[in-house]
């Protein structure tokens, strides 16, 4: 009963949450160009994919076009290392490496265009509230495994880094429609140069999801949602400068219940300096607010301002080394109808951090990186996040890595400050949850055709969340630091092209995990914090150019079982069957302009589930749908 009531509280607190340029037409790349493709999350400077001595996965441009989702968490799926799951109407969970449920996927840190979207009230992403156009993204690469050393605390188990077109690139108008038995989006679009060296964007975009139906005839929810989005992208360049000013506006709701309402804003400004010697300075502001309203249960307000400064430079011949640092400010309200809530509804909360990475060769196919990040934040104490990456080029398309880091999730407002009257008390003294990480990996071209990643990990976690609770009278209970276990698993995911106009794609991830409470400690709901995650996920992608404008695209999925601990009795069990599913896409270019794609998702089963935690929201199908898209060049 009281562990049913402590969910309920999170539940009101947190509804779920010389290299390729990689937008190229992956019909024109080869393999050994794939291999190429330009990224930066990794070291935070541009690298060709093939050198990356870590598990990143690179959705393209082309990818999501070709995938034919309309939000970010379907367009995650095509990421192996990542774990996807629909709850309802508007809800998803998306975790690396376990962790995932409403409640625990709390380890992943999430960034559009350096703008992190992680919320300080639950250490959580809300993915309803997260959209951008999909036909702007540029890339999207997720890194599975630890990424503290240049991103700071909360990048624990994975960074997702969304990156998108400059304005340069979005010349000219587009219409992207998509109408289905379940859902209807349609984005407008349309850039132009305002003045010499200037590229401006405007887009704006609307949205509805149909319902989903319940796992119980007693829910009666009803978890439409629509959303309303518009924004900007202005890029300036000047004699070794570039000017990014970039904002969006948005506002959600679910109108067939008052379940949720949100709306807000954000901007952000990036200048790029290019200093003597190849050196560059990077400067980044941004400013995020966000309103949320649950109708009778709580309103929530989330203000955020941040100055990121980073120097790229080199402190000898055969290294680059990249030193800076962040300061960021959180305002968050949170005022409360129930009983659970916060005796200070308004937190503060400032991040200050500063971190350097140093890499060099120290054999000519021997290169080191090395770092860390200092951080202090208002919800914990200085945590260090060093790190360590080697990684040794067997031949020119063979290479092996490995590495051992730290990293840290910090306290979030619920941690450390939700109470509810004789039932549960705050919790002052809760610190930040720690992981220690080894990985070691394989990246390469097997054949000519072929291109193969291969990442082993093993994960020690430390002070884990559990929920404190006091023998015979069991009431008040208290959030705590008790859990300690590890994780280990495999991820791998290769791309083979069968000829010039058939390509294969294959991801696969196995992961087992075990924990246990340290001494003295007890847990009133028998691990929840730790989330609900099948040992295996496994995929298949066909992508096939017919003749010269049609495409015929497919998708495979097989999914293992959830087990978890029941939060009331204990008791193992199974929460969600194993599932297999197959999406297909068969597009026409009509003209050069015209593009005319019709899509089926879920084509095995009319409906399957993919989360059950009652605890959060209620338990509902993932249902079979189709949709007619039309993305029109104007």
């Amino acid at each position: 009963m009281v562990s049913a009531s402590l969910a309920l509280a999170v539940n009101l607190l947190t509804p779920p949450a010389q290299a390729q340029s990689v937008n190229t037409d992956i019909r024109q790349l080869s393999i050994e160009e794939l291999a190429n493709v330009e990224i930066t999350s990794v070291s935070r400077r541009p690298e060709p994919l093939g050198e990356a001595p870590a598990a990143i996965f690179v959705i393209s441009a082309e990818d999501i076009r070709r995938s034919g989702a309309i939000n970010l968490p379907e367009v995650l799926r095509l990421a192996p290392n990542l774990e996807v799951a629909r709850m309802n109407g508007f809800g998803y969970t998306v975790s690396a490496r376990g962790f995932n449920s409403p409640e625990s996927s709390n380890k992943l840190l999430v960034l559009v265009d350096g703008r992190s979207v992680y919320s300080p009230l639950a250490s959580s992403v809300f993915w309803e509230n997260v959209d951008v156009p999909l036909a702007d993204v540029a890339r999207i690469e997720v890194i599975s495994g630890p990424g503290g050393t240049l991103y700071g605390a909360n990048a624990v188990n994975g960074v997702i880094n969304i990156v998108t077109k400059t304005a340069g690139e979005t010349q000219g108008a587009l219409l992207d429609a998509t109408a289905g038995t379940a859902d209807i989006k349609v984005m407008a679009r349309y850039g132009f140069t305002p003045w010499d060296g200037g590229s401006l964007r405007l887009y704006g975009q609307t949205s509805h999801t149909n319902n989903t139906s319940p796992l119980s005839a007693l829910d009666v929810s009803r978890t439409a949602w629509v959303r309303n989005q518009g924004g900007f992208r202005l890029d300036q360049k000047f004699d070794g400068d570039s000017l990014t000013l970039q904002g969006d506006i948005f506002a959600n709701s679910t109108p067939a219940m008052a379940l949720e309402h949100a709306r807000g804003y954000n901007v952000t400004g990036r200048w790029n300096h290019a200093l003597e010697s190849g050196s560059s300075l990077e400067v980044q502001v941004y400013n995020d607010e966000n309103a949320r309203i649950l109708p009778g249960l709580a309103r929530e307000q989330l203000d955020t301002q941040a100055l990121l400064v980073q120097h790229n430079t080199a402190l000898w011949w055969n290294d680059t080394f990249i030193w800076g640092g962040e300061y960021r400010h959180s305002k968050e309200a949170f005022y409360s109808s129930s009983i659970f809530g916060f005796a200070n509804p308004v937190t503060h909360l400032d991040v200050e951090n500063l971190f350097a990475q140093d890499s060099f060769k120290l054999f000519d196919n021997l290169k080191v990186t090395t770092g860390i990040k200092i951080e202090n934040s208002s919800f914990s104490n200085v945590d260090f996040m060093p790190d360590l990456r080697f990684a040794w080029a067997v031949t020119d398309n063979h290479m092996v890595w490995a590495s051992v880091s730290r990293a840290v999730r910090t306290p979030s407002k619920i941690d450390r400050e939700l109470e509810a009257p004789g039932l549960l008390l705050p919790a002052p003294r809760f610190h930040s949850e720690k992981l220690t990480a080894y990985e070691l990996g394989y990246r390469g071209q097997p054949l000519a055709n072929l291109s193969l990643s291969v990442s082993l990990y093993y994960n020690l976690y430390d002070d884990l969340r559990t929920t404190f609770y006091t023998p015979v009278t069991i009431v008040p209970i208290q959030l705590r630091n008790g859990i300690t276990g590890d994780n280990y698993g495999t991820e791998a995911w290769a791309k083979y092209a069968l000829t010039d106009w058939w390509r294969l794609s294959l991801g696969a991830n196995w992961l087992q995990r075990t924990e246990k409470l340290k001494p003295g400690r007890r847990d009133l709901t028998f691990g929840q914090s730790l989330g609900q995650d099948p040992p295996y996920q496994a995929q298949l992608r066909s992508e096939m150019n017919l003749l010269e404008d049609w495409e015929l695209d497919a998708g495979l999925r097989s999914i293992g079982h959830v087990k978890a601990r029941d939060a009331t009795t204990g008791n193992t069990k199974v929460l969600v069957g194993a599932y297999t599913e197959l999406d297909l896409r068969f597009g026409w270019h009509a003209t050069k302009t015209t593009e005319i794609s019709l899509e089926g998702f879920n084509l095995l089963h009319s409906r399957h589930l993919e989360a059950n935690d009652p605890s959060t929201y209620a338990p509902q199908y993932v249902p079979r749908t189709f949709m007619l898209n039309l993305r029109q060049n104007l």
